[in-house]
């Protein structure tokens, strides 16, 4: 193993629930009913351009999908001021742990402007070599490019790179690109047909590095 790619959202910081929460919200008050459990199994990892193509091909909304993705981050930015988002347990740990042993990076599908300020809040910034975000590429997870383009930047072959993730949705990108794919889920059961590396926490993962550092 050459360097690790973390996926952000309930990977790195205990956001799955808080959005969830939050798409919940604002479908109701679109008249629209999604729970936030139906999200989670639903669209758990999944961009947020591609859960509101989704649920407007589902549902009347009288607006367009890109203006959903527009108040949804404007709520976001809300939310995050008034409750603010909690680290994984464990992820800190790790991070110090890793930084300065192999090049990290944060690859995710989220918008960037969100992700660099969590990770400022937590002080984590320093522990990235770069930060991917959906912008970056033309196709988001679960296709592979973002992944790919981690790699290419980072100067390795993708086999050597180790991918964190926390939802099918963003393993599928990383297997889809040749990465070694680490799953952490302390909710539900993720890529039991993708890898042989699957935890409930970080902590468990940190634990484990013998296995799943092997090159």
């Amino acid at each position: 193993m050459r360097a690790v790619c973390f996926d952000f959202d309930g990977t790195l910081v205990d956001s799955e629930v808080f959005h969830a929460q939050n798409w919940h919200e604002f479908f109701a008050s679109c008249g629209v009913d999604i729970t936030p459990e139906a999200f989670l199994r639903d669209y758990a990892g999944v961009p947020w351009v591609k859960v509101a193509d989704a649920v407007h091909q589902l549902f009347e909304i009288d607006h367009c999908p890109q203006t959903t993705v527009e108040k949804m981050e404007a709520l976001t930015h809300e939310a995050l001021l008034a409750r603010g988002i909690p680290a994984k347990d464990g992820a800190a740990a790790l991070l110090a742990e890793l930084h300065g042993q192999v090049p990290l990076a944060v690859v995710t599908g989220a918008p960037r402007p969100y992700v660099e300020g969590i990770l400022a809040k937590l002080g984590w910034l320093k522990y990235f070599d770069h930060v991917f975000c959906g912008e970056d590429v033309p196709m988001n997870k679960p296709a592979p490019d973002i992944y790919q383009l981690a790699c290419r930047t980072l100067g390795f072959d993708t086999h050597q790179v180790v991918a964190v993730e926390d939802s099918h949705t963003g393993a599928q990108s990383a297997l889809s690109a040749g990465l070694r794919v680490v799953v952490v889920n302390d909710t539900h059961v993720v890529g039991q047909d993708m890898t042989d590396y699957r935890y409930a926490t970080l902590v468990d993962v940190q634990a484990d590095q013998a296995c799943w550092r092997v090159a």
